[in-house]
């Protein structure tokens, strides 16, 4: 081959190369042709079975919030199967469409369930490619089914109004936020029990209402137990998961004098576990506070030190109380270390976690925990 034609055969080497780059629409969807899944439940119905309640964003009949006519904006199906993979192929069957998971806001568990075990089905939601690890994880009392029909004033997509309304709680730190990646971890860590975010849906007077306040406490993959608002907050102290939110002081609850509002403005906490020389071992929960005066009812200036003093002494009280909840209630009642005090010992102490590892469970109801709480205040509260 003479030198000019092999400079020509050279210079289409990159239109070919280039070929190979440019893809096809052999494998297009149309919008319309697949089904946008927004949220999901999962429960045990009686004879055994997986269902799932899928809740299908309609693009057709999308609308604003308050926009009269138009389909609705979401559909709701269900499947049955002996599998969560089995069920959720049963959707093939009941839509036209080609179910799309990557938007799921919210997978939610159904409490029979949660108490039967979350792991079997918690494995195909790992191994599927189109279920994003950081989609929120909720347990409801009840059936997750309820949740997934319930009908959202402030969305025309319920999904996304508990997608936010988990935001809102996490900002005032009511709820305990666990996203699907977070909650396998917890799983298959030694000294660490699990929890989810809990949410409940009911109707008053008429109208629907999403509550996300408070958590579901598990020991391995089974619900045991669930916590209120208070518990939840007291929980997230301990765990250094404070974002925010309001500490009430009430010395007196027959009359609203006295009253203190304080503003978390920052929180940071952490696990010290101590093994004394005779083998005792004790926890220490360290926990920093930084507020602000958001309230004072008996509409006073602070301009004594000593007043000053008082104030971050009732706020420290204050902390330690509230955090002191979830140490007595996973203790005394649940029984189960949802506080990772067993993680702190294991990291810290390694040889003694080997030693005492299996006797953990009757080792964590007794063992002796001190609070100590360093608390700030930012402002005095000046009155303009």
């Amino acid at each position: 081959m003479d030198f000019p034609s092999y400079k020509r055969w050279l210079s289409l080497i990159p239109c070919v190369l280039s070929l190979l780059l440019l893809s096809g629409c052999w494998s297009h969807r149309e919008l319309n042709a697949i089904g946008i899944v927004s949220g999901v439940g999962v429960d045990l119905t009686e004879s055994g079975k997986i269902q799932l309640t899928a809740q299908v964003i309609t693009p057709a009949g999308s609308k604003a919030k308050g926009q009269e006519g138009g389909k609705e904006s979401v559909r709701v199906l269900t499947s049955e199967g002996d599998t969560y993979f089995d069920a959720l192929r049963g959707f093939m069957n009941k839509s036209g469409d080609r179910l799309f998971y990557p938007h799921t806001q919210v997978i939610v568990f159904g409490e029979d369930l949660a108490r039967a075990g979350l792991s079997p089905v918690l494995d195909f939601m790992q191994r599927d490619p189109e279920i994003r690890m950081l989609t929120w994880l909720l347990v409801t009392e009840g059936k997750a089914e309820d949740v997934m029909r319930g009908k959202s004033r402030e969305d025309s997509i319920p999904a996304m109004h508990i997608s936010r309304l988990i935001d809102d709680y996490k900002s005032a730190s009511q709820s305990i936020p666990v996203n699907l990646l977070d909650f396998t971890n917890m799983i298959y860590v030694d000294g660490y029990e699990p929890t989810l975010g809990k949410i409940i849906f009911s109707e008053e007077k008429g109208e629907p209402i999403y509550n996300a306040e408070g958590g579901a406490v598990f020991k391995g993959d089974r619900l045991i137990g669930w916590l209120d608002g208070e518990e939840a907050r007291s929980y997230l102290w301990v765990m250094d998961n404070i974002k925010g939110g309001i500490i009430a002081y009430v010395p007196d609850e027959n009359s609203l004098e006295g009253r203190i509002a304080f503003e978390i403005i920052r929180a940071k906490s952490k696990l010290k576990p101590i093994l004394e020389e005779d083998g005792t071992l004790r926890m220490v929960v360290e926990v920093e506070a930084q507020c602000n005066i958001g309230e004072l009812m008996n509409h006073k200036e602070i301009t004594r030190l000593e007043e000053f003093q008082e104030l971050k002494r009732i706020l420290t009280q204050c902390v330690i109380d509230e955090t002191q909840v979830i140490v007595d209630k996973a203790q005394k009642e649940l029984e189960s270390d949802i506080l990772a005090f067993g993680l702190a010992v294991k990291r810290r102490y390694p040889q003694y976690w080997n030693e005492h590892q299996t006797e953990w469970e009757t080792i964590f109801p007794e063992l002796d925990v001190e609070i100590l709480v360093h608390a700030q205040i930012n402002t005095r509260g000046s009155i303009r």
